[in-house]
């Protein structure tokens, strides 16, 4: 059985004027980043996936697996956070959180089912987002990203 991975990304462009303050937000809905058979790489300025040979991503998707540029995935200064039991509209300033970077041991955003963004339902082997996982972003430009 192929399982196809098509994602459907809510962004939420926060700009940040020093610490905590809100500056401005955007909103964006990207549908059908298919990464069933490739890494897809995205720049969360533009809203635009890029090549794969370019450093100018910021986030990227691999079946299941996001990958964030910086660490041992990319050349980036981009950092993450995952953020639990929360909904996308609480989020409105960044948070008093760690953020990483990927490493060889571990992902900023945890893999496997129920560790990370989803569950997966071997009923109808189905990938489900959990509620209530944010994923934030820290672009190399210094922006602040939710993603849900």
């Amino acid at each position: 059985m192929k399982t196809t991975y098509l994602y459907r990304v809510a962004i939420g462009v926060l700009a940040l004027v020093l610490s905590t303050q809100l500056y401005a937000q955007e909103n964006k809905t990207i549908n059908n980043l298919d990464a069933s058979s490739k890494t897809a790489y995205f720049n969360l300025t533009t809203g635009k996936e890029v090549a794969d040979a370019s450093a100018d991503w910021d986030i990227a998707f691999n079946r299941t697996t996001v990958l964030i540029n910086g660490g041992s995935s990319g050349t980036g200064k981009v950092t993450a956070a995952l953020l639990k039991d929360t909904s996308f509209e609480k989020v409105t300033k960044r948070p008093d959180v760690d953020f990483r970077t990927d490493s060889e041991a571990e992902k900023a955003i945890p893999t496997g089912s129920g560790n990370g963004w989803y569950e997966y339902n071997m009923a109808d082997h189905s990938i489900n987002p959990i509620p209530g996982r944010i994923l934030i972003i820290k672009t190399s430009e210094g922006k602040y990203v939710k993603l849900e």
